[in-house]
C-alpha cells in the first residue's frame, strides 16, 4: 500500500488546568507533536512516534509524568507507564518503577522483545515488569536512568512537604485511625487550594499520545505519576492492560482502526477498563462522536462498578481510522472529559504546526457528574 498521511494527537491531563499556565501546557503538548512527526517524518513507525511524544511529556516538570510526578507518603517519584502496538497487538508496561528518566521507553523495550519473539529456553518475554525488577531491566536494556529523587523537583518537594503537614494535622485532630490516603481523598473535595489529587479533581494527570502512521498502524502511550500521597507500591491505570491505553489497526471496510489513553481517578478507569471500553465502542458504533459519549455515560459516570462513587473523574483522547478497499483513509480525534479541563494537542504530517488547546467544562457544569466532549476529522 502506498504510505499516506501520519497523524499524531496527545494530552497533558484531564483534572485541573490553571489560567496562568495555560500557555506552558499547550507549549509542552506543541513540543511533543512536534517531535513525534520528526519521527513519522524520517520513516519511524507509529509506536516509536507514541513513545517520543510522551517521554517529551515525561522530561517536563509541568507534567504529573517522569520530572514532577507527584511524590508518595515516603517522599519518593513511583512511576507507570505503558505502551500498546495496534499492527501486533503488543502491550508493554511497568508500574511503580524508579529511577528511570523515561519509564514509557522502558514500556516500548517490552513491545519490542515480545514481537522479537521467545527467550531461551522456551521461556516467555515479560509483559509487564514493576517496581525493582522493572528498574533492573532497564538498567540492562541500557535505558537512561536518573540519580536518586532523579524525579523530585523543587516544585514537588514543597507540594509534598505541604500535604505532609496537612495531613499530619488532619490527622492529629481527628481523633481516629483513618490512613493518610484516606485524609487525602477526603481534603481533596474542599477546594483547588487544600489538597489537589493528582489523578483527581486537582492538577493534571496521566498524559498520553494516540497515532496513526502512514502505513496505516495504530499505537498508543500513557505515563503517569500518579496520585498525591499514594502508598508505596499503589500502581495507577497507566500500567494496565487496557485501561491507560489500547491499539487496535482494526480491518479494511470491517472494523475501523482505534488508538485510545485515559487519564482521570485511577481506581475508577481500573473499575471500568475505560481505554479499552471506549476503543470497543468505537469499533462497533459508525458514529465515533456517539461511540464515546456512549461509553462515558453508560460505562462510567452510570458505571454499576461506580455505583458508590459520588463523583467519577476521567478523561480519554481517542482516535479513530478508517481505511477503504479504494485507499481512501479518514483519521478522527475525540477528547472527552469529566474533570475541570483537559489539556490536548494534534497534529496532520501536513499541518506546519500543531493545533493546543485546553478544553475546559462548561461554567454549568459540575466535575465528576457531567462531561465536555469534542472531536475533528482529517483526511490522510
Amino acid at each position: 500500500m502506498e504510505k499516506q498521511k501520519s497523524f499524531i494527537a496527545v494530552h497533558a491531563g484531564a483534572g485541573y488546568h490553571s489560567t496562568n499556565k495555560e500557555t506552558e501546557y499547550r507549549s509542552v503538548c506543541k513540543d511533543a507533536c512536534k517531535q513525534a512527526m520528526e519521527i513519522l517524518h524520517k520513516e519511524g513507525n507509529a509506536v516509536e512516534a507514541v513513545t517520543k511524544a510522551v517521554s517529551v511529556l515525561e522530561d517536563s516538570p509541568l507534567t504529573n509524568a517522569g520530572l514532577g510526578s507527584s511524590l508518595t507518603l515516603e517522599g519518593c517519584v513511583e512511576c507507570d507507564a505503558s505502551v500498546m502496538d495496534g499492527r501486533t497487538l503488543t502491550s508493554g508496561a511497568v508500574g511503580c518503577v524508579m529511577d528511570v528518566q523515561n519509564p514509557v521507553q522502558v514500556a516500548e523495550r517490552l513491545v519490542q522483545t515480545q514481537v522479537q519473539g521467545g527467550l531461551s529456553h522456551g521461556r516467555i518475554p515479560p509483559s509487564i515488569l514493576v517496581a525493582h525488577g522493572a528498574r533492573q531491566w532497564a538498567d540492562q536494556q541500557d535505558i537512561t536512568l536518573t540519580a536518586d529523587a532523579g524525579h523530585v523537583t523543587e516544585s514537588s518537594r514543597r507540594t509534598y512537604l505541604k500535604y505532609k503537614r496537612k495531613l499530619a494535622n488532619q490527622t492529629s485532630t481527628s481523633g481516629n485511625k483513618e490512613t493518610a490516603e484516606d485524609t487525602t481523598h477526603k481534603r481533596m473535595k474542599t477546594g483547588k487550594d487544600e489538597l489537589e489529587c493528582g489523578e483527581c479533581s486537582g492538577v493534571q494527570d496521566t498524559v498520553g499520545c494516540v497515532c496513526v502512521d502512514g502505513e496505516g498502524n495504530m499505537a498508543a502511550a500513557c505515563s503517569s505519576g500518579g496520585i498525591w500521597m499514594k502508598h508505596t507500591g499503589r500502581m495507577g491505570p497507566a500500567a494496565h492492560y487496557g485501561v491507560g491505553s489500547w491499539a487496535h489497526n482494526g480491518c479494511c471496510n470491517k472494523t475501523p482502526g482505534v488508538a485510545v489513553v485515559s487519564s482521570g481517578g485511577g481506581e475508577h478507569l481500573i473499575k471500568t477498563f475505560l481505554a479499552k471500553t471506549c476503543a470497543d465502542r468505537v469499533q462497533k458504533e459508525p458514529n465515533a462522536s456517539l461511540a464515546v459519549s456512549s461509553a462515558f455515560k453508560d460505562n462510567f459516570l452510570e458505571s454499576e462498578f461506580l455505583s458508590h462513587v459520588e463523583d467519577k473523574h476521567g478523561g480519554v483522547l481517542v482516535l479513530k481510522h478508517l481505511m477503504e478497499d479504494d485507499g481512501y483513509r479518514e483519521a478522527e480525534v475525540l477528547w472527552a472529559h469529566t474533570t475541570d479541563s483537559m489539556c490536548v494537542g494534534y497534529m496532520l504530517e501536513t499541518h506546519s504546526k500543531p493545533t493546543t488547546f485546553i478544553s475546559r467544562l462548561p461554567a454549568s457544569s459540575l466535575p465528576g457528574k457531567s462531561f465536555a466532549m469534542e472531536g475533528k476529522n482529517f483526511k490522510l
